[in-house]
């Protein structure tokens, strides 16, 4: 090559280096309008909350945009009944529902940051009459961490046999944990992520026990009142006194006021320009009066997934929800329940967050629409563009397997709360789900990707059989256990299989629910999430495949803590 040409191209390929160092140097949030106009977003939310209030039949809606420490809109539509004799507006109280475990691991954090707990301290350590039942050897509660109950990697199923959304006992706090030593563990301590309002419940508990003081009291002491959220409140009572509060509703039927026993894991009542002092108390690294009550150090990991796989971007981290977005992390958790659907969402990267307060359940799907529009919008505002969601792509080779093989892993798989079908396809593997079908193709015998990038990596028993996979996509890291294969013998059609079949009767947040145990190539299965194979584990004692223990006393039956009673 000339010695002018090579010259050239090794500037060429400097300016390219510089290029590219810039680019990868470059913060996806850094300030580049010196005026912030946020109407244009506002407009359009304004636009698409009535629009779906009117869609959706939605009484009442209250919202805040937050950018830093300031609030730059709130609103309240609609009323917070049909009666429409008293209007939403930005400080009517809601259920916050699940969103109240954010609030509870905060409240919790700040006691770590003054040394009184660690993240890694064992539950029994702070309440050593603890107990609870469980399949994988003795003293198994004696593992459970502050962290795993934190992160819901305890093992718990979803609800306390009293006090849960599918009763309407009304009880005390102490007597709902107490009722948690009844149950039976879903999952060894650590295995898989497994959602539970029992965890923040018992770090509720703690915080309340070490403090002398109920549960809503030290909430409301320790946490709301130096935030200034002053009619926020983990007691229901006070709330319905406050005269501005919104009932909930599940279509066009009103929700009878329900007690709510799980009160550290669900019991918040809150308004939206109070929840936005939260988040501004985030963006400014957890202050409150310029003193630090969090360490940046445990912010961090409140904002990072725990127990994380590779090749894992998001899931579960100290009561919050996290994923990729637009350059950031979207921070969040969603609440519903009784006749509620919230949402709390922010990018501690940009500072930028938003809150949704309804009073229907079936606003599930608009609230996430409007907080992703909102936010996206906001991003536009502030910066100027738009980042994209970068998630870090698997280069693995593609491997070819047998079709022998690959029928191997084919059967049913339970994952929480429904099934997923396995098939081997012209020497492929399809995910077989009631909405869709993916291709997958293979990185090696355990790890196989979809098209979209989801990855599916396999465990398998001492047998060599498949025990369950790990679904890792850009919202989670899901499992799903094995359930039941195509070709299996028929099973032992035992009578005390025989005898718990039937129709059963449950009530969920006060709306029935129907389930029903029926037998199968001789083996018992239940209808819920799915035709799911249970099998006896001790007489009189039942668990489904994916965990959920099957009790049944005279004419009730007990699911995983819930209540139905035979038809």
């Amino acid at each position: 090559m000339p010695k002018k040409q090579s010259i050239i191209l090794s500037v060429f390929l400097l300016f390219l280096a510089f290029v590219h160092a810039t680019a990868q140097n470059k913060k996806p949030f850094s300030e580049s309008l010196k005026v912030k106009d946020y109407s244009a977003i506002i407009n359009k939310i304004d636009s698409v909350v009535k629009k779906k209030m009117a869609q959706y039949h939605i009484p009442g809606v209250s919202i805040a945009l937050v950018d830093d420490q300031s609030v730059v809109w709130a609103k309240g539509f609609g009323y917070t009944d049909q009666s429409k004799t008293s209007q939403v507006n930005e400080e009517t109280l809601f259920s916050a529902q699940s969103i109240s475990k954010t609030y509870t691991a905060t409240a919790f954090l700040m006691e770590v940051k003054k040394g009184k707990y660690n993240l890694d301290d064992q539950l029994i350590k702070y309440y050593p009459s603890f107990t609870v039942h469980s399949r994988y050897g003795d003293n198994e509660e004696r593992k459970i961490t502050f962290r795993d109950l934190l992160s819901h990697r305890a093992g718990f199923c979803h609800e306390a046999p009293i006090g849960s959304n599918y009763d309407t006992v009304h009880c005390t706090f102490e007597e709902h944990i107490k009722s948690i030593g009844d149950s039976w563990l879903r999952f060894p301590v650590g295995k898989f992520y497994s959602y539970s309002n029992t965890g923040p419940d018992l770090i509720g508990y703690v915080l309340s026990w070490d403090a002398g003081i109920p549960i809503e009291e030290y909430l409301k002491q320790n946490l709301l009142t130096p935030l200034g959220m002053k009619n926020s409140t983990y007691n229901q009572e006070e709330a319905y006194k406050s005269g501005n509060v919104a009932k909930g509703y599940v279509g066009n039927t009103e929700i009878e006021k329900t007690f709510i026993g799980d009160v550290a894991g669900g019991g918040l009542y809150s308004n939206a320009t109070e929840m936005a002092k939260f988040l501004s108390f985030q963006f400014n690294n957890c202050k409150i009066n310029g003193k630090t009550v969090i360490s940046p150090g445990l912010l961090t990991q409140m904002h990072s997934v725990q127990f994380k796989l590779d090749g894992q971007v998001a899931g579960y981290g100290l009561g919050v929800m996290l994923k990729p977005y637009h350059g950031g992390t979207l921070v969040y958790h969603i609440g519903g329940g009784y006749g509620y659907r919230a949402v709390q969402a922010w990018i501690p990267e940009a500072k930028v967050g938003v809150i949704i307060l309804t009073n229907n359940d079936d606003a599930y799907s608009s609230a996430n629409e409007i907080y992703d529009k909102a936010l996206q919008g906001m991003i536009k505002a502030k910066f100027g563009s738009l980042p994209q969601t970068n998630v870090p792509a698997v280069n693995k080779q593609v491997v070819q397997l047998s079709h022998t093989y690959l029928k191997k892993l084919t059967g049913t798989y339970k994952g929480d709360g429904n099934i997923l079908k396995i098939v081997a396809v012209n020497n492929k593997l399809a995910a077989i789900s009631k909405t869709d079908t993916a291709f997958l193709s293979a990185h090696s015998k355990a790890e196989f990707f979809s098209g979209n990038g989801d990855r599916f990596i396999f465990s398998f028993n001492k047998t060599g059989m498949p025990a369950y996979f790990i679904n890792l996509n850009k919202n989670d890291a899901d499992f799903y256990i094995f359930n039941d294969s195509p070709n299996e013998k028929p099973g032992p059609n035992r009578p005390s299989y025989r005898a718990l079949t039937g129709t059963y009767k449950g009530y969920n947040d006060r709306q029935e629910d129907i389930i029903k145990l029926f037998m199968k190539n001789g083996y018992l299965y239940c209808s819920a999430g799915g035709a799911t194979k249970v099998t006896e584990y001790i007489p009189g004692v039942f668990f489904t495949a994916d965990g959920e223990s099957v009790i049944k006393k005279g004419n009730v039956l007990y699911l995983g803590n819930k209540t139905y009673t035979k038809q």
